[in-house]
């Protein structure tokens, strides 16, 4: 979802505006982990945890206006500011960052037209586009980029660049212009036709290339813009095991509305179907080992032999299904669609 400051967006035609909506976060100043440091510290930049907090916190309320603007069914938040006070008395001291904005519904996405029309061709695609060109040809990395490119490759809903954005994803950094850089260009998939995001992201997902870093930040991409499509999620489920933990991501996530045909598909998870689905992926053999051999072992995914009665592989920590501790699984996913098939009915 599109979230800016200003009043218009490029390119897209406000159809509708909504009651403004706000958010707010608030916290406690003994929560913050630098107990001693001043409020000026903490507004001026110079305590490094402060400002990693801050940005906690600030990204925080960003995402409860997304949510609150979902609800209308609203494409973008325009006129958005945030505001942080202080808050104090009886001897404690709270800021308090509240978010505020106007929901608003566009018009489609009018798609950039390359081909010549009688003969002419619009001059500022060509600029755009020799412009964009020239970004590709030059890109070593988010560091050597600036900022004003960073807002045009965003903003540009040219294609050429989803190449040059799935290499950002693998890119890493640990300071704040890096990372707002990065979202920066992130933002790419909110300027897109819902439809024309879909199939980009998931399409990546499906690929053989695609990397961890990729399935986390595409993960994140879908989720704040609510790019839930179940047509998609079939195809991830039928797909390789990190294509299989995105769709499980997708479908713990709500949608805004559910459609008779995404109900359908739910009934066709019921029950244990989804589980069912995610068998184990290791191999038992027999052992090689000199002191152990013919006894039979699993061969985990990483190439590491564990003993039958083994739960997690020792080398990889993942279990005999591919999953790491930490990690979303079916059986929680399935109670939650299970659930919300029961709220369905009920209705």
């Amino acid at each position: 979802m599109i979230v800016t400051s200003t009043n218009t967006i490029e390119g897209r035609e406000v159809l509708r505006y909504f009651d403004p909506i706000s958010a707010t976060v608030v916290i406690g100043a003994n929560a913050l982990s630098e107990i001693g440091a001043s409020f000026v510290d903490f507004f001026g930049g110079r305590s490094r945890n402060y400002e990693n907090k801050l940005q906690e916190l600030y990204k925080s309320v960003v995402e409860s206006l997304k949510q609150n603007a979902r609800s209308y069914r609203a494409d973008a938040v325009i006129g958005f500011s945030v505001n942080i006070d202080e808050l104090s008395g009886k001897g404690t001291q709270m800021f308090m960052i509240t978010a505020i904005g106007t929901p608003v519904l566009l018009n489609q996405v009018k798609h950039i037209q390359a081909e010549a029309v009688g003969g002419d061709i619009d001059g500022s695609v060509i600029k755009n586009k020799v412009k964009a060109s020239l970004i590709i040809e030059r890109y070593t990395g988010i560091y050597t980029m600036d900022n004003a490119t960073a807002e045009f490759i965003a903003t540009s809903r040219l294609t050429e660049f989803v190449p040059l954005l799935f290499k950002a994803m693998n890119e890493t950094g640990e300071d704040q212009e890096f990372k707002d850089r990065q979202a920066t260009l992130f933002r790419y998939f909110d300027f897109l036709d819902k439809d024309q995001a879909i199939a980009i992201l998931y399409g990546q997902l499906l690929s053989d290339d695609l990397t961890g870093a990729q399935f986390k930040i595409i993960s994140k991409a879908i989720s704040s813009s609510n790019l839930i499509d179940y047509d998609q999620v079939a195809k991830l489920l039928a797909g390789s095991l990190l294509a299989k933990n995105a769709a499980l991501q997708v479908l713990s996530l709500d949608k805004d509305w559910y459609s008779a045909q995404d109900i359908a598909y739910l009934q066709t998870l019921k029950g244990e179907g989804l589980v069912q689905l995610f068998q184990e992926v290791v191999t038992v053999k027999e052992s090689k080992g000199m002191f152990s051999s013919g006894k039979e072992v699993w061969e985990c995914l990483c190439g590491y032999s564990n003993k039958l009665d083994a739960t997690a592989c020792i080398s990889c920590a993942r279990d005999k299904r591919g999953f790491r501790a930490e990690e979303l699984k079916p059986e929680a996913v399935q109670k939650l669609i299970n659930r919300r098939l029961e709220v369905i009915d009920g209705i």
